[in-house]
């Protein structure tokens, strides 16, 4: 019986697709250690799936897809074009089906739900369906699997990885790093112990910390970095640094080695103190090559800092930033603004904040309006009030202004105290942190010195917190589309850095 297993990435609304589908790489690499053939199809990368599907079901045993909720029309679209041609099995995971379970199982396109992390409910999947086995449960539940006994993960596993390793990071290291850069993400644990009321994690139960030895981490980096000649690697682990000790014996194991590569990863604010990050960690890090932090600071607000329940103050945020500043390391620093209970004075704090870390160098903000992730406690908060529906079934997810309204990084809401100042004041502050278009990428003298001078413009705004008129916005807009046209890109208005926890947009 066939032993081939399609594991399929739908493409996203907002035509984000510079990460390589690591959800799907573990998952094959599970199903190949257990003696099963793996295809992974990126839909966003192919001009005609249908053709490729036509081709690739015949001797199939079943199709796993992943989504996140701005993949759910392309989801339907794949799905529904499986079902006219065979009566494969399909297979759906990912954060949705996390969030949705009952709704997935609806749907008549979908066979089976796994929910959470997938490795070992696909290859049980797989060994049933192909001993003719129907399982009864359509329903797989959340598990928390042991990381250390799970297969190392095979990038090559996806065809079009060297494409993902050249694809350009937008993040602000970029203009720092080595290019052109050669980059992979990589997952040393799961889970984080926080419990921030805009954040998937809490919601799906997902804040049990699980990791990685750290003798197997710098081994599985040690090699990625030689087997892809990588530059940079980039851990996209929810809290890397929880286990301290485990964070150290990484570094002294790169350093050990000889392994020359920077690195990135996220991190709290408070955990910057003498127990935690102090300034012989942060110096060990760096000579490791850590070049970048990302900390979720949300806001310069303690009212809307409560909101959240993120257990930082804007005092913590800025020594952070300072120490980052010290050892020289990026801190790549997300906000929201119009999170549901601010207020005007809440909003310009934030501003005020952002504008008065503008004065270490190394600082660079992220910034976007708050997105009203399903199922956690602002969004339930939200629908109790009136201000928001959510979709009862997986069609009416396939709603683009309900795609926007629930993961849109910049957006006018119902419930926000001022939509087009907090909008335009997100735009302006990532103009000037250059996120979505930096200097350092154009060649061309003109072309820099139309980039320098909006960002200047922009930086005039966030001083004076004025956003009227934004004639230069719009000017700008068209700027950075003609740019990446010319370079013979796809539009990026989904590739800077977002606010908050990025988990429903990324793999």
């Amino acid at each position: 019986m066939a032993k081939k297993i399609l594991l399929i990435r739908p493409s996203n609304v907002y035509n984000y697709n510079n990460y390589p589908p690591l959800n799907l790489i573990l998952l094959a690499s599970a199903l190949k250690k257990e003696g099963f053939t793996t295809e992974i199809i990126n839909s966003a990368l192919e001009p005609d799936i249908e053709t490729v599907l036509k081709n690739r079901l015949p001797d199939t045993l079943l199709v796993a897809i992943t989504l996140l909720t701005p993949e759910v029309p392309d989801a339907l679209r794949i799905m529904q074009c499986i079902r006219n041609i065979s009566d494969t099995p399909i297979v759906a995971g990912g954060w949705h089906c996390t969030l949705f379970p009952e709704q997935m199982a609806k749907s008549s396109l979908v066979d089976y739900v796994v929910c959470g992390e997938g490795e070992t409910h696909i290859v049980s999947l797989a060994r049933d369906i192909q001993s003719g086995k129907k399982p009864e449960n359509r329903i797989y539940d959340k598990t928390f699997l042991d990381l250390n006994s799970l297969a190392e993960p095979d990038y090559s596993s996806d065809p079009l990885i060297e494409r993902f390793i050249c694809s350009y990071l937008t993040d602000t290291l970029s203009r720092y790093v080595k290019q052109p850069m050669r980059w992979l993400p990589y997952e040393s644990s799961r889970g984080c112990p926080s419990e921030c009321t805009f954040c998937i994690n809490v919601v799906t139960g997902n804040t049990r910390y699980r990791k990685k030895d750290a003798a197997k981490v710098i081994s599985e980096i040690e090699g990625l970095v030689r087997r892809y000649h990588l530059t940079h690697i980039k851990f996209i682990d929810d809290n890397f640094f929880v286990d301290i000790r485990r964070v150290r014996d990484i570094c002294a194991g790169i350093i050990e080695r000889g392994l020359e590569f920077t690195w990135d990863a996220e991190c709290r604010c408070d955990y910057f103190n003498e127990r935690l990050l102090n300034d012989e960690t942060l110096s060990l890090a760096k000579k490791a090559g850590l070049v970048q932090l990302t900390l979720g600071i949300e806001s310069g607000s303690n009212h809307t800092l409560d909101l959240m329940k993120k257990h930082v103050t804007p005092e913590q945020a800025e020594f952070a930033v300072r120490k980052c500043n010290e050892h020289g390391i990026i801190a790549r620093s997300s906000f929201m603004l119009e999170v549901p209970g601010e207020t005007r004075g809440d909003i310009r704090s934030t501003i005020r904040f952002i504008n008065r870390m503008r004065k270490y160098p190394l600082f660079s903000a992220g910034v976007g309006t708050f997105r009203p992730y399903p199922r956690c406690e602002l969004t339930r908060d939200l629908i109790g009030k009136g201000h928001l529906r959510e979709p009862q079934n997986l069609e009416e997810w396939a709603s683009t202004d309900v795609i926007n309204m629930y993961t849109a990084a910049e957006y006018i809401r119902p419930w926000q105290v001022d939509g087009p100042y907090s909008v335009a004041a997100a735009y302006y502050l990532n103009m000037e942190s250059s996120t979505r278009l930096g200097s350092h990428q154009i060649s061309r003298l003109s072309d820099r010195i139309k980039n320098s001078l909006f960002v200047a413009i922009a930086a005039i705004r966030n001083r004076l917190m004025f956003y009227g008129l934004p004639l230069d916005m719009e000017l700008y807009k068209k700027f950075v589309v003609a740019f990446y046209a010319q370079q013979g890109t796809a539009d990026r208005q989904g590739c800077y850095p977002l606010s908050g926890s990025d988990t429903t947009g990324r793999d």
